[in-house]
């Protein structure tokens, strides 16, 4: 399987030309680019775009990547409806990555005075920004005491020609890594690889332990190796056919103001201190694609929910094996529905679901005859199986996302679960009311003139 970002591109002009979209006219990265992702997404439009001509820099801009599962689907060969079972079986069946001489992401390479970060594009998302933001960087690191990897996903906010900040979560294996580092008295070597197929993208957002390789799952993803060269200023290794990457280095006790920036939660977040990034050099294929994503967009929203679905399914079906789906459908939310085999199952779910993900706050769990893909469906369970006073949890005092911006401290915060089940049991509950079986089987609304 092809690990570049422009062979998926060509797999989708090939499958689906009308989800590849062309502008050639100069577009302004202050605002415009959000701004037309935001135009296409109330018209129902969620083509992958490309700015070819960015005011003041000569990268061609790519946004809109992930802002379908059809697409996210095609990526790691599986269909939409599929995609749960094919990234449980990644995260089960992982491929280590393999080490390569050199790549496409070599073509091109800066180092001293030739690094600037002005040469990107300077994109500016929301009104409230501080400034331009790099959205689509996903950091490549190693633990300073062991051979443990990490990828993630974290925003960097340009702060000079090679200096950002950038936004660790508290608690999070990239922020204890750098906790290490930084008791060391040392740097966090650190690459950020920008531009990267889909199934990249998908692995580095794997939830699990802190010895699990992300770089594996994404290998699991692709059913092969990932190609993985070695940075030129560190021995970070990055994937081989990114379009750029950046290499650099945490410092140590340093930290700059960053934000306000609006995030997924919908609001813009203020200013807080940000720990400092001090870029080295910068790598990228000729005529690279500079990767934006569309914060708090479906661009940004669909990408995370894959893995979180796979990772709390695994976490819930390891308490109830009795689990039938897990859906993310809004941000600190997740709904689960299982089969209730016996009385405390969906109590012992949702406490799986709170304690195997920092970001969720709130969880639903319903009986199996509810689809939770459907929240009319889910709404309705809460209202005809629930009782508050008898089917609500509440947990205090526990550590959530700093991004939520209704927690008093900084991811401080109360999380919540509903069961919306039936009781005692679904089979000894008020029966719902349905057509007979036999009747909507040989109904056809065509005989009908319908």
């Amino acid at each position: 399987m092809t690990q570049d970002l422009r062979s998926f591109l060509d797999l989708v002009k090939r499958c689906k030309p009308d989800d590849l979209v062309i502008v050639s006219r100069e577009v302004d990265p202050a605002y415009e680019i959000t701004g037309l992702v935001v135009k296409l997404e109330r018209e129902r439009r969620r083509p992958i775009v490309v700015f070819e001509n960015v005011k003041g820099s000569r990268f061609p801009v790519l946004t809109n990547l992930h802002a379908t599962r059809s697409r996210l689907a095609a990526a790691i060969n599986a269909a939409p409806d599929g995609m749960l079972t094919t990234y449980l079986h990644a995260m089960e069946r992982p491929i280590p990555p393999r080490v390569v001489p050199t790549g496409p992401v070599k073509e091109v390479v800066l180092t001293g005075e030739r690094v600037s970060l002005y040469d990107l594009p300077q994109i500016v998302h929301h009104e409230r920004d501080a400034g331009p933001y790099i959205t689509a960087a996903i950091s490549f690191a190693r633990d300073p005491e062991h051979e443990i990897w990490n990828c993630a996903y974290n925003r960097l906010m340009i702060q000079g020609r090679d200096r950002t900040s950038i936004h660790l979560t508290i608690g999070k294996h990239l922020w204890e890594f750098h906790k290490k580092a930084e008791a060391l008295g040392r740097p966090l070597p650190v690459a950020f690889a920008i531009g990267v197929h889909p199934a990249v993208a998908l692995g580095a957002l794997a939830i699990g332990s802190i010895d699990e390789d992300e770089r594996a799952i994404m290998g699991g993803l692709f059913g092969e190796p990932l190609e993985l060269v070695q940075c030129e200023t560190s021995d970070i290794l990055v994937p081989a056919h990114a379009e750029l990457v950046i290499e650099a280095e945490i410092l140590p006790h340093e930290r700059v103001a960053e934000g306000p920036f609006g995030e997924f939660t919908g609001y813009s977040l203020g200013e807080r201190q940000r720990e400092v990034v001090r870029v080295n050099a910068i790598t990228h294929r000729q005529g690279a694609y500079f990767h934006d994503i569309s914060v708090a967009h479906l661009d940004h929203l669909l990408l995370s929910t894959v893995p979180i679905e796979a990772n709390l399914y695994r976490a819930v079906r390891a308490m109830v094996p009795s689990v039938r789906a897990v859906r993310v459908p809004a941000p600190f939310t997740c709904y689960v529905s299982l089969e209730q085999r016996a009385p405390g199952q969906a109590k012992n779910a949702i406490l799986a679901v709170l304690g195997s993900d920092l970001y969720i706050k709130r969880v639903v769990v319903v009986d199996q005859d509810v689809d939770v893909f459907d929240d009319r469906q889910v709404t309705w369970a809460m209202a005809t199986r629930c009782q508050p006073d008898r089917d609500l949890l509440v947990v205090t005092h526990a550590r959530g996302s700093d991004l939520d911006p209704s927690a008093p401290q900084d991811g401080y915060t109360a999380k919540w679960g509903v069961d919306a089940t039936a009781k005692p049991s679904l089979d000894a509950y008020t029966p719902r009311h349905r057509v007979p079986r036999e009747v909507m089987e040989r109904l056809r609304l065509e005989d009908f003139g319908l």
